[in-house]
């Protein structure tokens, strides 16, 4: 065997268990339609029984165990001296060879399953790739460490040694963190975070069935007991109402619950580290996970604040990176950069953590008023002309239809225009923050520097009043500031402009 052969790896044969609980779990989730159907199909049907059911379950677990086996048999891998390179494939091989100076991200991953074993999942996370690049899918714990360090630039520093792994998991630890985040607040994160519309869109069927199932047994007791007439209950529209309203409100409640349990055995000790040329996120309960970022791959810092954060004081943090997906296409992605579970009182300091100092914003800007008549002109016409369609449309003696209508007007109107107070932009010779959200709000701050490209738009409505729309493209993605005069959305292109042609420092 030559040399070149020489140096490709295997992955220890005790990853062949983590193979195919990945497989399996993977297998799962991207069928789970499928699953729901088939167990649906199985407790209905009669020519079905657990001895078919359970011989199905073993040619789909004895599949995955032999494609496991064929995928670490054809799995290699090789640390050069600049790249790391892959070979992998079931029946087509393919090579993947990633440098060191695109990869943007080194993840760690170690899930209940391989600490007996040592190992430790490490994925290779690259600009603009949809998603993660190289993927190792467990190798010694010690062997990863000297791969993110290499990678990282960071291996054995006289002035900052390597430190040691941990001695539970053996991943690395960090003695100081920059920010740390309590159960408690795991656990309000979770309740305001977007996890709970997931779980919704999972149960949503199971739980309207559960409503409606719930309901018929309060309205059978109630007519069985005397308390209430069946007659007078299905004839008061009101009171069924109500009825549906708390059951619909506790299961909304009790989803709150669980995405906050979810929250905690995810981001279970949560402790944010500030190295010298990284940032490392450390977490996890039954998958302990290290993040580990480049300072010079942040690009942009944005921190949410959900309606229900609102309530609860809530916010969490996004370290944004060259190519990553946007927050709203990425809600579950594990590519971003995530800081959970952050209150009023730690944001400042997690941003100043992030940023690299402190930044004494000027004050907010808001958008001009005619954003808002705009929308309320447009609104407003709209449901006008629906109301008056109805009213004529129905008998003369029935007014509540069109009068409903109206009020739903109001009600949107009243969002316009906290949506149009929400807008909001601080800007000075460095510096840009952008704000926007409707009860909640997201802020988006960016060096002007990391300016890639500006837009500024104007349609006729805006020309006449002399306005314009920004829109300020980043390497995370893009930017807009509605409804700006049009002497300051063009100050503010001729500097975003200037610092991106000018500037040599391309730091946070």
């Amino acid at each position: 065997m030559s040399d070149s052969e020489a140096a490709w790896k295997a992955l220890p044969i005790s990853a062949v268990g983590a193979l195919y609980i990945n497989g399996i779990q993977r297998f799962v989730r991207e069928n789970l339609i499928a699953f729901f159907g088939a167990g649906t199909g199985f407790a209905v049907s009669d020519s079905l029984g657990w001895r078919e059911f359970g011989l199905g379950a073993g040619l789909v677990l004895l599949a995955g165990l032999l494609v496991a086996l064929i995928y670490h048999r054809r799995f290699r891998y090789r640390v050069d001296e600049n790249s790391v390179r892959v070979r992998k494939g079931m029946f087509e091989q393919q090579e993947l060879k990633v440098r060191f100076e695109r990869v943007q991200n080194v993840g760690f991953s170690q899930p209940i399953y391989l600490r007996p074993l040592g190992l430790v999942r490490v994925t290779l996370e690259t600009p603009g790739a949809a998603q993660t690049e190289v993927s190792l899918p467990g190798i010694a714990s010690s062997e990863a460490t000297a791969l993110r360090d290499l990678i990282s630039g960071a291996a054995v520093r006289q002035n900052h040694p390597q430190q040691a792994p941990d001695a539970e998991t053996g991943i690395p630890d960090s003695h100081q963190a920059a920010f740390s985040a309590s159960a408690a607040d795991l656990f309000k994160y979770g309740m305001t975070s977007n996890q709970i519309w997931i779980l919704l869109a999972v149960f949503g069927a199971p739980a309207s069935n559960m409503v409606e199932s719930r309901v018929s047994t309060w309205i059978d007791q109630l007519s069985a007991s005397g308390l209430v007439d069946i007659e007078m209950l299905t004839s008061a529209p009101l009171l069924l109402a109500v009825l549906v309203g708390l059951l619909i409100l506790s299961v909304a409640l009790l989803l709150m619950v669980l995405s906050g349990l979810l929250a905690i055995v995810r981001f279970s000790g949560y402790r944010l580290v500030r190295e010298t040329d990284r940032f490392k996120a450390r977490f996890g309960l039954l998958d302990v996970r290290e993040k580990s970022l480049k300072l010079s791959k942040l690009h942009g810092i944005e921190t949410v604040q959900t309606a229900v954060g609102r309530l609860l004081g809530q916010w969490h943090a996004v370290g944004h990176q060259t190519g990553a997906v946007q927050y709203e296409q990425a809600i579950n992605s594990d590519r971003r950069f995530l800081i959970p579970g952050v209150d009023d009182d730690c944001l400042d300091s997690v941003v100043d953590t992030l940023r690299g100092g402190r930044w004494e914003a000027p004050d907010w800007q808001g958008v001009h008023p005619r954003f808002r008549s705009m929308l309320w002109g447009r609104i407003s016409s709209v449901f006008v002309l629906a109301a008056l369609l109805l009213w004529s449309l129905l008998p003369g003696n029935v007014f509540w239809p069109p009068l409903a209508v109206l009020a739903l007007n109001l009600l949107i109107l009243g969002l316009v225009h906290l949506r149009w107070r929400r807008w909001g932009y601080a800007v000075d010779e460095h510096r840009m923050r952008i704000r926007s959200g409707l009860v909640g709000q997201k802020i988006v701050e960016f060096d002007l520097a990391r300016c890639q490209q500006v837009r500024i738009d104007t349609s006729p409505y805006q020309r006449r009043h002399g306005l314009a729309s920004l829109n300020i493209r980043l390497p995370h993605g893009e930017q807009a500031i509605p409804y700006l005069p049009q002497a300051v959305a063009h100050e503010i292109a001729n500097l975003l402009l200037y610092r991106a042609e000018s500037s040599t420092d391309h730091g946070l």
